[in-house]
């Protein structure tokens, strides 16, 4: 095994070996860039306020006070018989649970802020029921259906605590909510 190695290396050393030929990198033409000016940033000229009104003349204040007499009496607390029938009691429904909205990865791509007006109906369980857009609109007042569909998809997770009448829960139609979408900053 030496022995061929020997022989091999022998061979190598006795051809005439040659350094391949040179390569030149091509050539690039020269890059000329513009003349830079600088940008200076316009500023107006502060104007001056309108007119200002008059001032305010101070009123004087009295600065003498006369004690007074409050008569001051202390007892047992009173405990009337009155009880509350529980019937009777009637409230509007109460959200306990609004989960926020996803924000639309299109809108957020855009940089657009905005709000959606969405109505609905309040189950007797709690629940949302029948929710539609009613209206939605960017952050400059133009409608947009960019966030109808994330504003939708929250609302119908809403859980709100029924609306009672005479202590009995009623579904309350026309419930209306603003979802606004703004971008953190």
């Amino acid at each position: 095994m030496t022995g061929l190695l020997l022989l091999g290396m022998a061979q190598l050393i006795a051809t005439d070996y040659q350094e391949p030929p040179e390569v030149l990198p091509p050539k690039v033409a020269p890059i000329h860039l513009p003349e830079m000016k600088r940008t200076v940033e316009r500023v107006d000229p502060i104007r001056k306020p309108q007119q200002l009104p008059p001032p305010v003349k101070p009123q004087p204040v009295e600065r003498t006070l006369e004690p007074a007499q409050v008569p001051i009496i202390v007892g047992p607390p009173v405990v009337t018989q009155q009880t509350i029938d529980p019937g009777i009691v009637s409230s509007d429904p109460l959200p306990f649970y609004k989960p926020a909205p996803r924000y639309p990865s299109r809108a957020l791509a855009q940089g657009i802020e905005g709000y959606v007006v969405v109505e609905f109906t309040i189950t007797r369980s709690g629940s949302v029921r029948d929710p539609r857009v009613v209206g939605g609109y960017d952050s400059a007042g133009a409608p947009t259906e960019v966030f109808n569909r994330s504003a939708l998809n929250a609302v119908e997770r809403f859980k709100y605590r029924p609306t009672l009448v005479d202590g009995n829960p009623v579904e309350k139609q026309g419930v209306r909510n603003r979802i606004t979408f703004k971008l953190a900053e």
